[in-house]
């Protein structure tokens, strides 16, 4: 490869990485309040997750670290983690909104919504078949 492709190469991945900042980053406000009406207290979190789907995301079950609305770092033995869904397939990094749902003892007991960047493109709606099965 020649010189000039690399650089060339080069730009236009760090154009498309430091693009993600220029967006913003705070969900809107008519999106927040309808995530969490859609996703109260105290709902079984199965039931959370199949209703964030319906949204348009994609979760993952974790645990450990994650960011709170403020941009704490907090810590939870099981939460979801959930991104908003591409609507088109992008090979650049774009804002999505996401959620952490937190769970204790298996219902709903904290909900975060965030918007942050994403450089991977998530897998089908059901990445966390696992989960699932293990608690219905």
């Amino acid at each position: 490869m020649t010189s000039i492709v690399r650089i060339a190469v080069l730009t236009v991945a760090a154009s498309a990485l430091a693009g993600c900042s220029l967006f913003s980053q705070t969900p809107d406000a008519g999106r927040r309040d309808e995530i969490r009406s859609t996703v109260p207290y105290g709902m079984a979190i199965v039931t959370a997750e199949s209703k964030l789907s319906g949204l348009g995301f994609a979760c993952t079950r974790r645990g450990g670290n994650y960011l709170d609305e403020s941009g704490t770092t907090r810590s939870a033995e099981h939460f979801l983690a959930c991104e908003e869904r591409p609507g088109v397939v992008s090979f650049a990094c774009l804002n999505r909104d996401q959620v952490t749902v937190v769970e204790r003892e298996g219902v709903v007991s904290g909900i975060e919504v965030t918007r942050g960047p994403s450089c991977t493109q998530p897998d089908a709606p059901n990445r966390s078949a696992p989960y699932r099965a293990r608690y219905e």
